[in-house]
């Protein structure tokens, strides 16, 4: 096996792939990249066992047949360091490789390929076509709400939905609740799973190096996502996923309109003044303006003001702060639309198109 490629083009690809590897694994061949050459073109794979990434770099050169598992994290600090120095050369028997550059070479001992694990996609029938971007960006409208309690296992990770013409991601925490939505291919067969947020953080660095559009499937079990140069495949939280639409309040009858900044900045300056056992800042709304303030013992207390179009009765309600700062800095909108209900119940944060979260207030009584 013999394989020529540009450094800077081997250094990106094998570290895309290396970086999904595990630190430390019990099985130590999962502590590796497998190179394969198949069907006349070069493969580079690895996994954890819950997610599977592979890529397919365009090399200058390509003989022979076989492949190899190279230690991912000592084949990435090499390839790094030859980044700029033109051409990579790797022969491999099996056993051994050797990589070369302008610099020198090493010869390393590598793994039997042969023994490398296989996830084959089982039970994924159909795709839809989306750009790569799309769904990175809807990854990070959402991803902040995902629950962080492993108890919770089904709030661990984000409801993606496939259904007919629109691809919706969902996350929530049980305090707050985010939704994105966007259109897509029609899909003949409605399908849904709960995807780990490590497959969907790793997918937004897949899509920044392999851009291009993105067909996607979910079967019962995995999720695959296939572009032209690789694919990420990865298995789905079991369980059922709450109902999230049953969430969204119907009937907040009191709406106002604020710039996007000048509330992030508000609200950001209202939390200096709240502590960590108590995150808390109070929204009061009159006519035309809502005013923010936090009052924590031992460290201070602070009232700030904006702007904001609204014409209903005073109101006042409390939230955590982090939970808006959340929301408001995936906002790709200048104007933010609330809706809120009573003081006790959740309130809805229109923050982009087919986007918003539900925050639930904070009870100071």
């Amino acid at each position: 096996m013999n394989i020529t490629f540009s450094s800077n083009d081997i250094c990106k690809t094998f570290g895309l792939v290396a970086s999904i590897v595990p630190s430390s694994s019990l099985k130590h061949i999962l502590q590796g990249v497998k190179v394969e050459i198949k069907n006349g073109a070069v493969e580079l794979v690895a996994t954890d066992l819950e997610v599977l990434v592979k890529c397919v770099p365009s090399p200058k050169a390509c003989t022979g047949e076989g492949g190899i598992v190279l230690p991912a994290g000592r084949v990435n600090n090499i390839l790094r360091e030859w980044a700029n120095c033109g051409e990579v050369l790797l022969n491999g028997d099996g056993s051994s490789c050797v990589l070369k550059s302008k610099i020198g070479y090493f010869k390393l001992q590598g793994e039997d390929y042969k023994q490398f694990p296989v996830i084959n996609v089982s039970d994924i029938k159909e795709f839809v076509k989306v750009d790569g971007e799309i769904i990175s960006g809807m990854i990070g409208k959402v991803v902040h709400a995902v629950s962080t309690m492993k108890a919770r296992s089904t709030l661990c990770g984000v409801f993606v939905k496939i259904d007919k013409e629109e691809l919706v991601m969902v996350a929530a925490d049980g305090n707050r609740l985010s939704i994105v939505k966007r259109k897509v291919d029609v899909c003949e067969a409605p399908t849904s799973g709960i995807v780990t947020v490590k497959c969907l953080t790793y997918l937004q660095r897949f899509v920044s190096e392999c851009k291009g559009v993105l067909k996607v499937g979910i079967g019962e079990s995995q999720i695959q996502f296939v572009g032209e140069r690789g694919e990420v495949l990865s298995q789905l939280i079991d369980g059922h996923y709450p109902k999230y639409e049953d969430v969204i309040p119907k009937g907040n009858d009191k709406k106002i309109s604020a710039n996007k900044d000048e509330l992030l900045s508000a609200v950001r300056m209202a939390s200096f003044m709240t502590s960590e056992g108590y995150r808390v800042v109070k929204f009061l709304l009159t006519k035309g303006r809502l005013t923010l303030s936090a009052k924590t013992a031992d460290v201070g207390e602070a009232e700030l003001g904006i702007d904001v179009e609204y014409d209903g009765p005073d109101f006042e309600i409390s939230f955590n702060p982090d939970y808006v700062l959340d929301a408001l800095k995936v906002s790709d909108n200048d104007t933010v639309l609330m809706e809120f209900g009573d003081s006790n119940s959740a309130t809805i944060f229109r923050t982009g198109h087919e986007q918003l979260d539900v925050i639930m207030p904070v009870d100071i009584k």
